[in-house]
């Protein structure tokens, strides 16, 4: 009756409520129904519903407390300021109220599938992760907020064409219709092997252990051949396993073939489930028994034999005094079979002791700490310090160019000191050598520290170019004689490839024109024996022909490798006289 009576008061409420506008205040008195009569309910309270409050009234006829959808008003009052985060405080009902929110900025992309934006008042960060857009099997998807790239390609949103099936025959392989990405190169396609159309003739059946015969022909195109058809394999049958016990026997689970005689059947005998009591010998003071047998699972038993207690064999021990450090003890007896004594132990002496003072050790003697020795014993605390050796100090002097280098060893406790680990001077590093115009080159050192400015006469060599003409250069300072200055490839490098090559200092030069090869080391040509390889920059012979010019004029075109971006000649000195090599870059269009 009372549930129905607060149905029906609920549903009136609400036709009621519908009715009224919201009101500017609650008032202190309203009119509902209970117990099918309009009732008096008085105000108690104002209770929070959001962004409104109601009144909590109680009727003045029955008592029963309740919270009309109507009449309820704004929050009010309160001091605080609001943020994006806290409001003011209703003065009425306590409820927070009038927080501004936070005011967000746009968003952008912070990588890692996510992206942020900034509050514009209160500065905080929101992070949220990147949605929307597409990715396809070559690219990622676009978030829609931040217009960042996110996520994963797509290896299933592929653009899609489909090639027509091809049927296989007996002797070419054939393929359905499938789908082929023009993006990835994706591809459903699957092969269909080629295969004969079969018609069997069978000559044996096969059985669960004999193999066989048939023979096979292909109706299309001929092709005959005989097979051997496998054995069947048994048609098993299951049978549970039966456990022994201690006089049945048993069986595990097994196996029967419905076509032959095969079986898996091993049969379990029937056995007790023996525990074995392992025998304890009698001792001097406590009964024993020989080993024995019981079953767990019935009442047999191996015959138990009792075995009486032995009683102390009695052994005598003479007394010992006791020492500085060792105990000792009046004569006792013991047991041989057992822990039994009539030992009482008489206390170590302790040391009569004696003071000695340190001696440290040196670089050369040893030493001691402070120690103590027993008068009465050979006891010590004595510790010898080992000799301390020198404690050298490594002051290194580098090489030069021109002096020698070496490490001075001095000890920091004694002074005492020696000189070692000599090593060469360096030799000057030239770098590239220049013409002085005189007949003779110099080059300046390039290690740090050194100004030292090298000079040596020029070696020229001539070679015929053409008819009438030759060209006369140094291969070391490029200096050429009818025509224009050789200057040095830097990036050139070489190694030999057989024989020997007594310097690695290669110096190719060209002017365009031609191109020089040589090794020198401190401006002096060297002469290499075998073959060597030579990796020139790739651009250098960007649309021209090499040809090797030798001293009598003789040209021949000059093979070469391209490899990441060089080019790399093979020379051959083993039959050459000069240390230097010279070669024309002719243009392609233009005849040798």
């Amino acid at each position: 009756m009372k549930k129905t009576r607060v149905a029906i008061l609920f549903l009136l409420l609400t036709l009621f409520a519908a009715c009224l506008p919201a009101a500017a205040e609650l008032p202190a008195q309203i009119t509902l129904p209970c117990e099918g009569e309009d009732r008096v309910h008085t105000f108690i309270e104002y209770v929070n519903f959001g962004k409104k409050h109601r009144g909590r009234y109680q009727c003045t006829h029955c008592g029963y407390k309740l919270i009309p959808y109507s009449p309820y008003e704004d929050h009010s009052g309160g001091t605080e300021t609001p943020t994006c985060t806290t409001g003011k405080t209703c003065a009425l009902c306590g409820a927070k109220y009038g927080i501004l929110d936070h005011a967000w900025g746009e968003w952008s992309s912070a990588g890692n599938g996510t992206h942020i934006r900034n509050c514009k008042n209160c500065y905080k960060v929101d992070t949220a992760s990147c949605t929307g857009g597409t990715a396809t099997c070559t690219t990622k998807a676009v978030c829609e907020a931040c217009g960042g790239e996110y996520g994963e390609k797509d290896p299933n949103n592929h653009a899609l064409v489909h090639p027509d099936a091809k049927a296989p025959t007996c002797t070419e392989p054939g393929w359905d219709a499938y789908d082929l990405c023009v993006r990835c190169g994706y591809t459903t396609r699957k092969e269909l092997p080629a295969q004969h159309d079969f018609v069997y003739h069978q000559a044996k059946s096969p059985t669960c252990k004999e193999i066989g015969f048939a023979s096979v022909a292909c109706w299309r195109c001929g092709y005959f051949k005989n097979l051997v058809l496998p054995a069947l394999n048994h048609d098993l049958k299951q049978h549970a396993a039966k456990a022994p016990t201690c006089t049945e026997k048993g069986w595990d689970a097994y196996e029967t073939c419905s076509r032959c005689d095969y079986t898996t059947y091993a049969e379990l005998p029937a056995q007790h489930d023996l525990r074995h009591h392992a025998a304890k010998a009698p001792t001097c003071t406590g009964i024993g028994w020989d080993a024995y047998d019981t079953c767990s699972r019935c009442d047999y038993t191996t015959t138990y034999v009792e075995l009486p207690a032995l009683n102390h064999a009695l052994e005598q021990h003479a007394a010992k005094a006791p020492t500085c450090t060792e105990i000792g003890w009046d004569a006792y007896e013991t047991c041989s079979r057992c822990d039994y004594t009539t030992r009482k132990e008489l206390p170590a002496l302790n040391h009569a002791l004696e003071q000695h003072a340190a001696k440290a050790p040196t670089c050369t003697e040893i030493g001691w700490d402070a120690y103590e020795t027993c008068s009465r014993c050979d006891y010590t605390t004595y510790a010898e310090l080992p000799i301390l050796g020198h404690d050298y100090q490594a002051v290194t002097v580098d090489p030069t160019c021109e002096a020698d280098g070496y490490t001075i060893f001095t000890c920091s406790r004694c002074k005492d000191s020696y000189t070692a680990d000599p090593t060469d001077q360096l030799g000057h590093q030239f770098g590239a050598w220049s013409p002085n115009g005189t007949g003779s080159q110099s080059a300046d050192c390039l290690r740090q520290g050194c100004a030292h400015t090298g000079s040596t006469d020029c070696r020229k060599f001539t070679f015929r170019t053409a008819e009438g003409e030759t060209l006369t250069f140094c291969p070391v300072c490029g200096q050429a004689e009818n025509a224009a200055q050789l200057e040095k490839i830097e990036a050139a490098t070489a190694w030999a490839n057989s024989g020997s090559l007594s310097a690695e200092d290669v110096t190719a030069r060209t002017n365009g024109e031609y191109l020089s090869v040589a090794f020198e080391t401190a401006g002096s040509l060297t002469q290499p024996t075998g073959r060597v390889r030579l990796a020139l920059p790739a651009g250098l012979l960007e649309g021209k022909t090499l040809v090797r010019i030798a001293p009598d004029g003789t040209q021949t075109e000059m093979p070469f490798e391209t490899e990441r971006g060089t080019i790399i000649l093979t020379l051959d000195f083993a039959n050459s006289e000069l240390p230097v090599m010279l070669f024309r870059l002719v243009p392609q269009t233009a005849a040798l």
